[in-house]
């Protein structure tokens, strides 16, 4: 079996990390590697291109649920949103207006959806 190459950049995911959290636009943020987007080793992170921002709140809530819940509760594919950031990192359409018409406004019915899950208060 051929080994692919995974995507690293950590120039990229302080670029994600900039961006404000895809759930509540809150910042400070933190790049999340979505876990459940490519296979991996043990101990292996999927690659850089497969990451959102999250804040810590959101981050965490996402890890005391599990990846797969968090996402399936929420009704969002993370990887179609890691594709948008990458796509928008790697074209001239890296701007504040942008990144709000084409990814937080597509965001804002399943947070309303689910507010009560994503504001859970450990």
């Amino acid at each position: 079996m051929q080994k692919i190459k995974k995507f690293r950049s950590k120039k990229y995911l302080e670029w994600i990390a900039s961006k404000p959290c895809l759930i509540c636009r809150y910042e400070p943020c933190q790049a999340h590697h979505i876990t459940i987007a490519e296979l991996r080793g043990w101990g292996q992170k999927v690659s850089d291109n497969f990451t959102i921002p999250l804040c810590y709140q959101h981050h965490d809530l996402l890890h005391h649920t599990s990846e797969r819940k968090f996402w399936t509760k929420v009704g969002v594919n993370p990887v179609f949103y890691a594709d948008l950031f990458f796509t928008i990192k790697n074209t001239e359409n890296d701007n504040d207006h942008w990144l709000y018409e084409n990814i937080y406004k597509r965001m804002i019915p399943h947070v309303q959806n689910n507010i009560d899950f994503l504001i859970k208060v450990k």
